[in-house]
Formats: structure tokens, C-alpha cells, sequence
């Protein structure tokens, strides 16, 4: 294992007030953060998760990473106890333990059961790559309630592992509504949001003619899943508020979280067709003026919520990018403890990905190695 510390150890004073949740998590009145960094051991072999924070996937108790590189068809898996890697495996894109040449996107679908998606279906292996199941998502049972202009893209499972939680994706118009598919017995429920309608005055789509067809390209707000126990939280990068989901008992509830030093949602108004890319990337800058948030960091073992939230600062002549960072401590009920601005601690965005033993680990290219800053809030 490879392991550096960072000499770096910053004491943050938080005011909180009086939150009734204190006595229960912690009293953050007095916070200090203190960060070290872990190298992944990969010996001689090149880690494609090291190249960027998106779609890493982590077992429950995040003991295991599973990364999945679609140009190589490759599967990685990480043992973040010892951070090492365990295994690269390469898996069929066609025959009948193909998982298709289209499959970007990946998440475990079970303890020993990996689901792979493109446009059209969800394949669901082993850890071998041996095909277990094929969902259609253009099958009729799952489609019979969607419009033509509309399809299906997986967030995640259920616990149980018997259901799909689904996206509507449409370029002309968002619909931020979830589709609960039960794949096992092929019926399908919908999950409304409607206070995440408003991302849809923050889509940018540029479509344009190509090949005799149409091109299209499409940047709009996130819409995803954490799970927390029996909670799932859907939740949007636009809006600080999420919505918790209780599966076993099909209840949803909308949870208001305030924050005071941010805003609590986007609130601009932008174009959400433009005719070129520059116009595209124009409406994009502005829209990143704004506050983004992150998605919510459940810490098991202090009962407590951590979330970052950014937003850009106006660009001045060729200087690189700059942000304004916070971090924010919120109880389990969804109230905010604390909140503080930590950009002097951060030059970028931290790429948090999950909460272990207290920590908060965030992705890290350490010259072309699969790094995590671990920062700690005591």
C-alpha cells in the first residue's frame, strides 16, 4: 500500500445554534479537519478508475470498488481496506455473454452481481462476466406510460435487488419523475417529484442535422439516488431539498434543508435551446455561477450528513477557473447542524465519494495513480 500524509491540519470554527440534534451527533460547535491522501497499490497495471471520479461504483460497507471502463470492456475491482488492486477483468461484448459495445455505464446489481447499460437494455452478470439476466428498456411493459420522445436510463437497485430505479430522459423536455421497475415481475410504478421540475430551466440542448439525421446534445441538472438503509434519497445537484423514499412502505417525502450562507436552489433564467456549441458552452458558464450541490455523504458512524456545495466565480481574462467551496453537516432528519466556507482549504471542487470509519474520501489523481483525500470533521 502506498500512503502519504498530507501536512495539513486546519481548525474550522462552525456556529451553530441550539439544534436539538446535537446531543444525539456530536456537538460541532468547534470543528477541526484534518486531511490525509492513499495511493492505490496497482502494481504494474494501469487503473482507468484513477482517470476520473464518475461511475465508480461501492460495495455497502465500502470495502470494495468496482470500476468499469466501456472503451476496454474492462471491470476493476479495489479492496479499500488495504487499497489494493484485487483484480482486472475483461468481459464479452457480444454472444451470449455479451454485455453489448454500447454499455457506459455500470452499478451492482446484488452482492455478486454486476448491471451494465446502454441505451436500449440493462445486462446483469456475474463477476465473471457469465450473463444472468437482459432487461429491454424499450420492452412495452416498461414504456407503455412514456411518451415516443422519452426513454430509460438506471440510477440504481433496490435493496432487495428486485426492482430498477429508472430516469426519463428526454432532450426536449426534462421529466424528473422516477420509474420503479419490477423486473422480476414486469410491472412498473411511478415515483412523482414534482419540486424537481424546475430543472428544467436549466436544460441546454443543441440539436443540429447529421448523417440525414439529428445530432443532439443535451446538459441539464443531475437527478440520482443515495441509499441510506431503507431510505433512498433522490436528489439534484440544482436544489439543496431532496426527496426520501421508504420502499417497504411506498412513502415519499419531500425534506426541506436550509441553508444560510448559499442559496438553497438555481434560480436563473437561461436558454434551453440554442442553435451551436459556443452558444451551448455560453449558457452553461452562466448557469455554473450558481450553487451546485453535492450529493449527501451518510456517515455511519457519527449519524450525520456531509455535503459540499460550489458554485464558479466570474471568469477574469485566461486565469484558470475559480469556486467558492462549503461544507455542511446535516442530522439524519435532514437539519442543518453547521455550515462553513472551506475554500481556502480546496483549489478545486472535492469529487467526495463516500464516508467510511468517519472519513469523508474523495477522488484523487495522484500523478495517474487512483488516489483518495480523507478528510476527517471532529
Amino acid at each position: 500500500m502506498k500512503y502519504s500524509i498530507l501536512p495539513f491540519v486546519a481548525l474550522l470554527l462552525f456556529s451553530c445554534g441550539g439544534n436539538s440534534d446535537q446531543s444525539s451527533a456530536g456537538n460541532y460547535t468547534d470543528i477541526t479537519i484534518s486531511m490525509d491522501t492513499v495511493v492505490v497499490d496497482s502494481g504494474d497495471e494501469i487503473l482507468m478508475a484513477a482517470t476520473n471520479p464518475y461511475g465508480h461504483s461501492y460495495s455497502r460497507d465500502a470495502r470494495r470498488l468496482y470500476y468499469w471502463d466501456g472503451r476496454s470492456a474492462g471491470l476493476e475491482i479495489v479492496d479499500l481496506d488495504n487499497f489494493q488492486l484485487l483484480a482486472k477483468k475483461t468481459f464479452e461484448t457480444e454472444g451470449p455473454n455479451g454485455v453489448g459495445k454500447d454499455a457506459y455505464q455500470s452499478c451492482l446489481a446484488g452482492e455478486d452481481r454486476m448491471a451494465f447499460s446502454d441505451w436500449n437494455q440493462v445486462v446483469i452478470t456475474d463477476f465473471e462476466g457469465n450473463v444472468k439476466d437482459r432487461i429491454k428498456l424499450s420492452d412495452e411493459w416498461i414504456t407503455a406510460n412514456l411518451d415516443d420522445t422519452s426513454s430509460l436510463s438506471l440510477l440504481g437497485f433496490s435493496d432487495d435487488w428486485n426492482w430498477m430505479y429508472c430516469e426519463i430522459t428526454n432532450f426536449s423536455k426534462l421529466n424528473s419523475n422516477i420509474v420503479k421497475v419490477d423486473w422480476i415481475n414486469k410491472t412498473t410504478d411511478l415515483i412523482e417529484l414534482p419540486e424537481f421540475d424546475k430543472r428544467e430551466n436549466f436544460r441546454v440542448t443543441f440539436k443540429s442535422a447529421s448523417n440525414g439525421g439529428t445530432s443532439m446534445s443535451m446538459v441539464s441538472p443531475s437527478l440520482d439516488l443515495e441509499k441510506n438503509r431503507e431510505k433512498v434519497i433522490f436528489w439534484s445537484d440544482a436544489f439543496t431539498n431532496v426527496y426520501t423514499y421508504d420502499a417497504k412502505n411506498d412513502s415519499l417525502k419531500f425534506e426541506l434543508i436550509i441553508s444560510s450562507l448559499t442559496a438553497n436552489e438555481k434560480m436563473g433564467t437561461y436558454k434551453n435551446d440554442v442553435s451551436s456549441y459556443e452558444a451551448m458552452s455560453e449558457e452553461i458558464s452562466k448557469i455554473n455561477l450558481e450553487v451546485s450541490f453535492s450529493k449527501l455523504l451518510w456517515d455511519d458512524k457519527n449519524k450525520i450528513y456531509y455535503r459540499f456545495s460550489s458554485y464558479n466565480l466570474p471568469k477574469i481574462a485566461d486565469e484558470d477557473s475559480k469556486s467558492r467551496v462549503f461544507l455542511s453537516i446535516i442530522s439524519e432528519n435532514f437539519e442543518m447542524m453547521v455550515e462553513k466556507e472551506v475554500s481556502n482549504l480546496f483549489k478545486t471542487v472535492p469529487a467526495a465519494q463516500f464516508v467510511k470509519d468517519g472519513l469523508i474520501y474523495c477522488f484523487l489523481n495522484v500523478n495517474d495513480e487512483l488516489g483518495y483525500v480523507r478528510i476527517k470533521a471532529n
